[in-house]
């Protein structure tokens, strides 16, 4: 954070109520998400200065009580103080204390819990929220993982969703498709799906469109003005990651994909213009692991000839406690997209979590080519916020 922000008029720093301290001897504990840090105060001006810092005082306000009760303090020592508190993430502004009315603070106070560990006297916990509100989002598929999404979605306050699917339910989604029940089989999922997320979340922008996706065309053209994209299509599944791909990285729109695998979750994010994107990675096989890509191409052959209906074997595995550990993992990419507190963590990367210990391990990594005929033209994706911590890469 910029002395700028600090020095700043309208800037009311508070302490946030998700990092307490604590005072022992001549040493403050600060504790929160799991970890305690230490600052030192022999002589009690720490203290004072947080005691001052309720959000009710201006940064020069703050600044003129403490100096006028310590000879020995400088203004200067007052700002950089309360900057230094800043980069360590203790305070937020009350200045920005606000959503669009009181629906929205109590619908996602939970989540403005969670922003508030992020947010800095520049960035705020509402702001953090309002970025997801006006994210536009695509979803394409609405089957074990889509369903679970789905509802996520809403309920995290995305505020522009559109679904994607052609499919209708049957008995044997019910163990892990949570949108539908046993009284909707043999409908039609999108319209289970649109009437379940208006019900769940009535301020959304819900887009539910009927498609079999079949191309990088049709992708394309589901998802050009989104700015994220969730692919959980299940079939063809070797094509549907070149369709998707493609068609993502021709718009211009980062995509979160993967899929499971039996006793695993695996998943990438491709960002375009940015990460290599699932030609590079073919490429990059190649190169690297000739069996495996000779596998891929031997799936993929096998897959172009099957009939409809056909599947691989581990297709028939889907079990509910994997699906939800890997749309957790999904959406958390989708969420650290559009409101940059963190960045994406897959991009560039396959990350799979196991049933045997749920650890998130990297399973593969690629880079991008330069001369992928899919990316190696495509500039960086659409402007994101920036993240809050760390960089890509």
């Amino acid at each position: 954070m910029s002395e700028d922000v600090v020095m700043s008029g309208s800037v009311r720093p508070r302490r946030k109520a998700a990092f307490p301290f604590y005072v022992i001897d001549d040493t403050i504990y600060v504790q929160g998400c799991g970890e305690l840090s230490e600052i030192a105060d022999p002589n009690g001006d720490v203290r004072r200065l947080l005691d001052l810092l309720d959000g009710s005082r201006t940064v020069d306000e703050v600044a003129g009580e403490l100096v006028s009760d310590h000879a020995g303090l400088s203004r200067g020592d007052v700002f950089e103080a309360i900057a230094e508190l800043d980069r360590r993430g203790l305070l937020e502004d009350a200045a920005k204390d606000r959503l669009d009315d009181s629906y929205a603070i109590e619908r996602w106070s939970r989540n403005l819990g969670f922003f508030e560990t992020y947010a800095t006297l520049g960035t705020s916990k509402h702001e953090l929220q309002q970025r997801l509100q006006d994210a536009r989002v695509g979803l394409l598929g609405l089957g074990g993982v889509g369903t679970h999404a789905s509802l996520d979605l809403a309920a995290m306050g995305v505020g522009d969703l559109r679904i994607v699917d052609f499919d209708r339910v049957e008995l044997s989604n019910l163990n892990r498709q949570i949108l539908y029940t046993e009284e909707n089989i043999g409908r039609r999922k999108v319209e289970l799906a649109e009437a379940r997320i208006r019900a769940f979340n009535s301020r959304i922008r819900l887009e539910a469109v009927e498609l079999r996706l079949s191309s990088a065309d049709d992708v394309a053209e589901v998802v050009h003005d989104r700015d994220v994209v969730i692919g959980a299509i299940d079939r063809p599944k070797m094509h549907a990651a070149v369709w998707m791909n493609e068609g993502c990285v021709r718009s211009g729109v980062p995509l979160i994909t993967g899929g499971i695998d039996t006793q695993r979750s695996m998943f990438y994010t491709v960002l375009p213009g940015e990460s290599g994107c699932v030609e590079c990675w073919r490429r990059s096989a190649e190169a690297d692991d000739p069996v495996g890509s000779a596998i891929s191409a031997q799936m993929t052959e096998i897959e172009r000839r099957q009939v409809e209906g056909e599947r691989f074997g581990q297709d028939f595995a889907a079990f509910d406690p994997l699906v939800v550990v890997h749309t957790a993992c999904m959406l958390s990419e989708v969420v650290r997209i559009v409101t940059g507190i963190a960045p994406p963590i897959a991009a560039g990367r396959l990350l799979e979590i196991r049933f045997d210990d749920f650890r998130l391990r990297e399973a593969e990594r690629w880079e991008r080519q330069p001369g992928c005929p899919v990316c190696g033209h495509v500039s960086a994706a659409r402007d994101r916020p920036p993240s809050l911590v760390g960089s890509l890469g």
